[in-house]
């Protein structure tokens, strides 16, 4: 994607948000309906980019307004908010509060005053950032006198609105004004930026302007510590209290909704599928938070009604104990409520018709709750990312109520998807989104190319990349630095992963390009080039072609009972993958011992030879019996002239055992599996005291440390195609140092 051409001062950047009430201090959030999420996201934005060195200035560009009963300061023309950030104040035709809908008459006054103010500042930015469809506007008048660039982010769109409209449901003409002011704000605008891929490819693209070229996708970031956190005591108590007025068997897992009360957020798809459902009213209690009421009759319209809807069908299903709907709560009881469920071993629903992001996904995540959330929108980016929950059609009430059962029934499953959640969520940070917003706008500093070049390689690292190599911003920001300063160090991530999706999730985390990608759980190895692009290395699959025999394999392991196929996309040439359906198997590599030899038993008894690997509980792999990220390893070890001394592997979980095993040195990262337990004994292993990259490095540092006395396991190199797992012994022999059997990777070889 191109970068924008900046104008005027490039390092200067404009926010323009019309709406709501903005100022220096706290701000008011709900003190007027235009007053919400938007200015928390600019705000926080704003804050995240004033501490990057390559922007020396931000204005924010809102209306004056007189309304002392909102505060005085509002008609001020300009505020401080911090050393580098301004608050412009512009004046319209009109001096009184106005709504949302009524801010397009102000436009052309705006933009005059606007402009004049610019010219009297003498400081031209090179880049103004419009937040909703009247800011998109006046930046592209200001970008017609001025020829500055601005990027446009629509927060929320009106032709998406429009589309969940009852059919016989007519289009009112305030509607239809903003959707022809979004038309004019994305044709004009030099890029789009979006919260979502949902955003960019369907609420987009229901715009007759809207061009694919200039989207970009960049989550907003989140701050969750309040979330991870145990809450107060004394918020702990208020909503524990709170609840048991409402339920006989209040220690029963609960499934959560915390919504506003609008008909998009879809609430009573959830009470039709707990209410229609006996086995899941039977495990379950359901909990709603819809905001917060005095008396339903003194709400707004909207509201009046989906609460005289929910009440109706409560009643209908005779839900009375076991469902909570309080009627209060406030901010400080949010973290509590979500740990609340989490102790209970509950699973936050959002069955929203449409979610443009999906925050209480973000922080039901750090609280360690497993989700079920609507398809439609946001929240596919979010579970697809995190991997913490199910995706359901919002209309499908059977679908929703499956979901939450098969979560609440498997106690494996929502450990999996808990810990997933917990620490995948790391990767919505506000510098996360800062760097890529300065990336985007061509702001970033120029970075050496990460594809590989030509130097002496000693060494090899060999890492997985899901919750091992991805999942700590900070250990991996450090990470980055430490393989800059050691280049005699091969970078090899090995995933069960496709080499797209590992690519994307490796670009979404800036995280280091290895040199080397190990894709599908060992069945494909790539050749990262120079330019970044990953080049398959056929001769890996010539090797693994040797006694494959996969449509054999998959006609024998289709009929075993146990084992339900996973769906086609996870599928490969050379690796079957199944869902394993026993209860009995726990997080534990031993518990899985049996059926796996079970597996493995049955197509030995059918002639056939292949590599059973077991993951994360209930995740099966079949691979060619010479496959796996071990062997994978061993075979760009060849290339290079390096032994198994010279390895340092880590990883996670049990499709990572074998690397360990094979690796002279290996990590275990502090948020392992208890799949990697039974290790516990290996000399070999360093087992870190923190998670994920930074986990990692403390591992690299440790056997740095400790140099010529390194142990390695005292096994015969398996790399090979031997047709068994490596046999490991804990015994250990002293190694020679590290740099010793020197190649060179070749450039653009």
């Amino acid at each position: 994607m191109e970068r924008l051409q900046l104008n005027g001062e490039g390092r200067v950047i404009m926010h323009i948000a019309l709406q709501g009430c903005i100022r220096a201090g706290s701000i008011p959030y709900g003190l007027t309906a235009d007053t919400g999420g938007h200015i928390r996201y600019l705000l926080e934005l704003v804050e995240a980019l004033a501490q990057c060195p390559e922007v020396s200035h931000q204005i924010i560009v809102t209306r004056a307004f007189d309304a002392p009963h909102l505060g005085e300061e509002y008609k001020h023309l300009k505020e401080t908010l911090s050393k580098n950030v301004t608050l412009w104040r512009c004046r319209g035709a009109s001096s009184v509060y106005l709504p949302k809908e009524e801010l397009w008459r102000e436009l052309p006054h705006l933009v005059r005053d606007l402009l004049a103010r610019i010219k009297q500042s003498g400081l031209q930015p090179g880049l103004i950032h419009a937040h909703y469809a009247d800011a998109g506007v006046m930046a592209l008048l200001v970008k017609a006198a001025l020829g500055i660039p601005y990027v446009f982010t629509a927060h929320s769109l009106g032709a998406t609105k429009a589309q969940h409209k009852p059919i016989d449901a007519p289009v009112d003409k305030t509607l239809r004004r903003r959707i022809r002011l979004e038309e004019m704000a994305i044709k004009g605008a030099d890029r789009l930026i979006a919260s979502s891929e949902h955003e960019i490819r369907i609420q987009y693209g229901l715009y007759r302007h809207h061009d694919i070229r200039k989207a970009r996708v960049n989550p907003p970031g989140c701050d969750l510590q309040m979330f991870r956190t145990l809450a107060p005591a004394t918020a702990a108590r208020e909503v524990d209290a709170e609840l048991r007025r409402f339920l006989r068997r209040p220690d029963r897992p609960c499934l959560l909704a915390i919504a506003r009360p609008v008909e998009k957020k879809n609430l009573y798809a959830l009470v039709k599928a707990y209410g229609e459902n006996p086995k899941l009213r039977e495990q379950a209690n359901l909990v709603i938070f819809a905001g917060t009421r005095s008396q339903i009759q003194a709400g707004e319209p909207e509201a009046r009604q989906v609460w005289q809807h929910l009440l109706e069908l409560i009643d209908d299903y005779d839900l009375y104990g076991d469902v909570a709907y309080p009627k209060h709560h406030d901010l400080s009881h949010v973290p509590a409520i979500y740990q609340w469920a989490a102790r209970r071993r509950g699973v936050f629903v959002n069955p929203a018709l449409n979610e443009p992001f999906g925050l209480t996904l973000l922080e039901a995540a750090a609280a360690g709750l497993p989700l079920v959330a609507t398809q439609e929108g946001g929240p596919e980016d979010i579970v697809g990312r995190c991997q913490n929950g199910h995706l359901v059609s919002p209309t499908d009430i059977h679908a929703i109520a499956q979901a939450c059962h098969h979560l609440l029934s498997d106690d494996l499953a929502w450990k999996r998807h808990s810990l997933r959640g917990s620490q995948n969520v790391n990767f919505y940070t506000w510098s996360r989104h800062a760097s890529q917003y300065l990336q985007d706008a061509g702001l970033a500093r120029p970075e050496r190319p990460s594809a590989p070049h030509a130097r002496p390689v000693t060494q090899l690292i060999a890492t997985d990349m899901d919750a091992t190599l991805l999942g700590h911003w900070e250990g991996l920001a450090k990470l980055r630095n430490w393989l800059t300063q050691n280049p005699h160090y091969l970078f090899v991530v090995a995933t069960g992963r496709t080499v797209k999706d590992a690519m994307a999730e490796m670009a979404a985390w800036s995280a280091p390009l290895p040199d080397f990608l190990i894709a599908d759980v060992g069945s494909s190895i790539y050749r990262i080039d120079r330019h970044g692009e990953p080049q398959l290395i056929a001769d890996w699959h010539r090797r693994l072609d040797e006694g494959w025999r996969r449509e054999a394999c998959r006609r024998i392991l289709d009929k075993d009972e146990s084992l339900t196929p996973q769906p086609v996309s996870t599928q490969f040439a050379y690796k079957l993958s199944y869902f394993l359906d026993d209860s009995r198997i726990r997080a534990s590599d031993s518990s899985a011992k049996p059926v796996i030899e079970r597996i493995e038993q049955t197509l030995l008894t059918a002639g056939l030879t292949a590599r059973v690997v077991h993951s994360h509980g209930n995740l099966i792999d079949i691979l060619p019996a010479c496959g796996g990220k071990a062997r994978a390893v061993g075979f760009i070890c060849e290339q290079f002239g390096l032994g198994r001394h010279q390895v340092v592997a880590a990883g996670d979980s049990g499709n990572d055992v074998d690397l360990l095993h094979y690796a002279g040195l290996g990590v275990a990262v502090a948020n392992h599996t208890a799949e990697l337990e039974a290790l516990r004994g290996c000399r070999n292993i360093y087992w870190a005291q923190t998670d994920c990259a930074a986990g990692l490095l403390e591992g690299l540092r440790h056997w740095h440390e400790l140099n010529n006395s390194l142990p390695t396991s005292n096994v015969p190199d398996t790399a090979g195609c031997a047709g068994s797992n490596p046999v490991h012994t804990p015994h250990s022999r002293p190694v020679p140092a590290l740099k010793i059997g020197t190649r060179e990777i070749k450039a653009g070889a």
